[in-house]
């Protein structure tokens, strides 16, 4: 076996991410067809029936045809192209174990070299300065040793794998830092509302009892630093809260920032690829974009695609 399930379940997150996340940005679409192919390229083996070779090929072309496409709808048409043919590819793979064959070193250092474009766009979303000097000689040093037939081609490959992944770990922790102190300066916003209503909380004939669990759950507010913790917290206010509703834009935030933790929880675990958490980070750009300019409707419709997509994974 080869892992098909995984990789299927990631091909089938990618083809259904939703017309508000990524249909208007034909880049995402690509990086996201572009992560499926090296799914695809990772699995198959020689052993493999030629359809499924066929089909690689057929995604391929539709992947490369999705930047050159001229509307949104035809470049939606080539990426839902692209992910039937790998998704039907994988179907078609023999998973009863195939002989050892001699490894294909330039095709691993392609395969690395699509990896690291990845990270570099993931990077960017997260306005990351990366010298990409460094990779780069790693890359031509192993292309010159695969030309000359160089023994130290593994060893190579290696080192590129290993500094591909901790570019990887960098990401994620800036990342992991962005979304904590966007979960404590939404604290802070929440918690200068909640001391507005514990001004006034006598005169709207809230009891005692209930003023006192707002009040320690809002101390503990205060010192929380993990965006779960800060989301569930918050919950548990708006449920004590008796007689009165959170503003609507309110709600809409919360829920952008459990979503931004569910995603990182996702990504983090593997379950879904760089490029799809890329695509799900600008997304939520654009969700507290509408929300900052009170297109509530357009936020909403964001959330609830991309809580469809994490339901998938």
């Amino acid at each position: 076996m080869r892992g098909y399930l995984p990789a299927l379940l990631v091909l089938a997150a990618l083809a259904v991410v939703p017309a508000a996340l990524a249909q208007t940005d034909p880049a995402i679409l690509h990086q996201l067809a572009l992560e499926a192919q090296t799914h695809v390229e990772l699995q198959i083996q020689p052993s493999d029936p030629p359809e499924a070779w066929a089909l690689l090929a057929n995604g391929t072309t539709s992947v490369g045809m999705i930047l050159n496409s001229t509307t949104n709808d035809e470049a939606e048409g080539h990426f839902l192209s692209a992910m039937q043919a790998f998704t039907r590819a994988f179907t078609l793979m023999d998973d009863n174990g195939s002989p050892e064959v001699s490894p294909n070193y330039s095709e691993m250092l392609q395969r690395e070299a699509r990896y690291f474009e990845q990270l570099l766009y993931l990077a960017g979303v997260y306005k990351m300065e990366v010298d990409r000097a460094q990779l780069d000689g790693l890359f031509a040093e192993a292309q010159a040793m695969i030309e000359s037939g160089d023994e130290g081609v593994p060893a190579a490959l290696e080192q590129i794998k290993q500094a591909v992944l901790a570019l990887r770990q960098q990401i994620a922790a800036v990342a992991a830092e962005e979304g904590r102190e966007r979960a404590i300066a939404y604290a802070r916003e929440y918690l200068a509302q909640l001391d507005r209503f514990l001004e006034v909380a006598d005169t709207l004939n809230i009891p005692d009892d209930v003023i006192e669990q707002i009040q320690s759950l809002r101390d503990e507010l205060a010192a929380a630093t993990e965006p779960n913790r800060i989301a569930s917290l918050i919950h548990q206010i708006i449920g004590i809260k008796e007689g009165l509703e959170l503003d609507h834009v309110d709600r809409l935030r919360l829920l952008a920032l459990q979503l931004e933790d569910g995603l990182m929880q996702y990504w983090k675990a593997g379950l879904l690829g760089d490029a799809g958490y890329a695509a799900a980070s600008v997304s939520l750009e654009k969700c507290r974009f509408f929300l900052d300019i009170g297109e509530l409707d357009e936020a909403a419709q964001i959330l609830h695609d991309l809580q469809a997509m994490l339901a998938l994974l």
